[in-house]
């Protein structure tokens, strides 16, 4: 009989490594509940280690130290005991050997023999248990030595929570992870996670239900056991929570796998590349995330044997036209990540016409004349760099739309700036100290070049055009200059002065044959530029004019009334728009809308052809201006204003959402215009500053 059971411990334990790994760690939450016992929730982790002695070829287990470390392979000197696997397929301890301490507190009473472990002493003849002792090895339970007829921890119900020996299908290596939970070594093939878990049961009627929260090639179990309360209301609560809900594949046994997948390679060997495709294509389907997580990683280095260099790469060996054809559609800044993957990448994103079809794109439009220069400036061996002149403009709007800027101060008014123009080389502005003055911007000087004097009042308003500077003022007088000068000697000189208005010249616009000014006289006049004749009036409006804009077709005015009139050239007013709570002191319109700002502290969008407002930008709902709204000007996609708040603000045209704000003036301000690279703007604080976005 020994020798038989040597024989089989042998045979256990000379399996080979295909073996050991085939035993992977698992761990597991399961659920117990056997009738209306409590359920009891273990998390169980197991770590495998054997050893074949040159002796008796028995097996050892080492209960570990509670410091120990799971995956430790350090020798340990605490408790160790052995057994062996009878013929009728129990497990019996050997002499001297007792279990690990851990595994002897069952409900707080201590059995020796832990026949409520091993089973050995559950025999249902108690003079079997008396006799035979635990194992046949003359063990007694203390309890059934001091007269009692049966072991009281036989019949536990929590007893079978314990992971005892007959639980246990093979030989193992256990070591005491942390409290009552115990770790198996891992093998080559085990999870990577430390929660991965399998519960293995020979109860013919225990059925294991398996949670997944998400599938994965990593899964995270929860076992729960069936006809249990706990149980059905795990698995309903699982469902209700969207798990994935399936049933957990014991396996073959070790050596019945090796003799299949050895059959199954004999096979696979003798059939023809095509009936091998079949068989991949129908093992494929049976296949989940585990499997198709290790054929990626298996199969990585081997996808792309025998292609050509760069197969992956579909702009390499396509043709060059179609793969500038796919460049077409990526972004700018898509685009430039392209030009960084590689070389020829890199040649295929210079192609000037891609960047060409981005400087054309509305978005990314200058003026007419900016355009021309910045095209002008970019041109080498009779070609434009596409890419150069767009990259300048991509920045020039990202500048504007982060407020970056370098700000220059022009000081020598000695009282509030009331008016600005500017051009590419020059300021001109005017002032409540009666004068005009005139900075040049390719310096660094802070102080005007020229003073132009002529006005006795208030310089309110100037137009300046070329060469050509017209003025109107609180004398009631409009006034041409001419700007020109020479290197030795200066030709600046008033050469019109115009005169009909009864009070303050309060705005004016002019264009190559005519001059439109608004006053405190409540009308406008079309003067003849060249003759300075007023050729019409326009009257309507009920308090004074302060602002009007006009093109080919229409003149569009704003006045103290809170109304903006719609005039043609007819001299008859078209429309009227009401809205403003106050005198609306600027405005400016294209083909489609009017912007205009009062005296409210709001700025409207109306609508050019039915005269509705479309659009109100207030402090409340778009972080309007909370001053009086003095000046604004609009361009294709942005509009600019400034108020007696101290700030000039940038909006998007389009939908009314504040961009910037800009500060740096001490006092409100008064006036600005701006183009595609600058802001010049005036104040209180009597000075005039220049906001320059090209520069940063």
């Amino acid at each position: 009989m020994k020798d038989s059971i040597e024989g089989r411990v042998c045979d256990t334990a000379t399996m080979d490594s295909t073996d050991d790994a085939y035993y992977s760690d698992m761990t597991c939450d399961t659920s117990v509940t056997s009738g209306s016992s409590t359920v009891v929730q273990t998390r169980r982790s197991y770590q495998k280690k054997h050893h074949r002695t040159s002796q008796d070829h028995r097996l050892h287990y080492h209960a570990d130290k509670d410091d120990c470390s799971p995956d430790s392979d350090e020798a340990i000197n605490s408790k160790i005991f052995s057994f062996m696997r009878l013929e009728t397929g129990k497990i019996a301890l050997n002499k001297g050997t007792s279990l690990p301490s851990e595994l002897e507190e069952l409900d707080g009473e201590s059995c020796d023999c832990h026949c409520g472990a091993c089973c050995s002493c559950q025999s249902n003849a108690p003079a079997t248990r008396h006799s035979q002792g635990c194992h046949g090895y003359k063990y007694m339970c203390k309890k059934m030595s001091e007269g009692a007829t049966e072991c009281p921890n036989a019949s536990s119900s929590e007893t079978q929570l314990l992971p005892s020996p007959t639980a246990i299908e093979s030989w193992g290596h256990f070591s005491k992870h942390r409290q009552n939970h115990y770790k198996y070594r891992r093998s080559d093939y085990s999870s990577d996670s430390d929660e991965d878990g399998e519960v293995r049961s020979k109860n013919p009627t225990l059925k294991t239900t398996v949670l997944v929260k998400q599938k994965s090639h990593l899964p995270s179990l929860t076992l729960t056991r069936q006809n249990s309360t706990s149980s059905n209301k795990s698995y309903e609560t699982a469902a209700a929570e969207g798990y994935d809900v399936c049933s957990w594949k014991e396996g073959v046994k070790p050596c019945t796998f090796k003799e299949r997948v050895k059959i199954m390679l004999e096979w696979f060997s003798d059939f023809n590349d095509e009936q091998k495709n079949l068989t991949l294509k129908e093992l494929l389907v049976g296949c989940e995330l585990p499997q198709l997580h290790l054929l990626s990683v298996k199969m990585e280095a081997n996808l792309h044997h025998g292609c050509p260099p760069n197969c992956q790469d579909l702009l390499t060996w396509l043709p060059t036209n179609q793969a500038t054809k796919i460049l077409s559609y990526l972004d700018p800044v898509s685009l430039c990540r392209a030009c960084q993957v590689c070389k020829v990448w890199n040649q295929l994103s210079e192609e000037l016409s891609l960047w060409r079809r981005f400087c054309c794109q509305p978005k990314w439009r200058l003026c007419k004349a900016a355009e021309h220069k910045q095209v002008i400036s970019h041109m080498s061996h009779g070609s434009i760099q596409w890419k150069k002149v767009f990259a300048e403009r991509y920045r020039l709007r990202n500048n504007w739309l982060k407020g970056r800027c370098t700000v220059r101060t022009f000081e020598g008014h000695t009282q509030g700036i009331s008016c600005v123009q500017f051009d590419d080389t020059r300021i001109v502005s005017g002032s409540s100290d009666k004068t005009i003055k005139v900075w040049n911007i390719r310096t660094n000087a802070q102080w005007s070049v020229q003073t132009l004097v002529g006005h006795s009042g208030t310089v309110r308003c100037l137009h300046l055009e070329g060469n050509r500077l017209v003025s109107g003022s609180s004398d009631c007088m409009i006034k041409v200059w001419d700007l020109s000068t020479q290197e030795s000697w200066s030709s600046i000189a008033c050469k019109v002065t115009m005169t009909g208005h009864s009070d303050t010249v309060r705005c004016l616009q002019v264009d190559d044959v005519k001059v439109i000014s608004g006053s405190y006289d409540k009308s406008l006049k079309i003067w003849d530029l060249h003759t300075g004749q007023c050729t019409m009036t326009l009257r309507g409006h009920m308090a004074a004019v302060l602002c009007v804009h006009f093109n080919d077709t229409k003149v569009v005015s704003g006045s103290c009334d809170k109304t903006i009139k719609v005039w043609n050239y007819q001299g008859l007013c078209i429309m009227t728009l009401a809205g403003h709570q106050d005198a609306v002191t600027c405005l400016q319109f294209d083909l489609t809308r009017i912007v205009s700002g009062s005296l409210d502290c709001n700025l409207k969008i109306w609508d050019i052809h039915s005269g509705e407002c479309v659009n109100t930008i207030d402090w409340k709902a778009a972080e309007g201006h909370t001053g009086v709204v003095r000046c604004l000007q609009a361009d294709s996609w942005r509009l600019v204003s400034a108020a007696d708040d101290k700030t000039i603000k940038v909006w998007n045209l389009e939908t009314g959402k504040r961009l910037v704000t800009l500060r740096n003036h001490s006092d409100g301000v008064t006036c600005l215009q701006f183009n595609d690279f600058i802001i010049v703007s005036g104040s209180y604080d009597k000075t005039v500053k220049l906001w320059d976005f090209s520069s940063c």
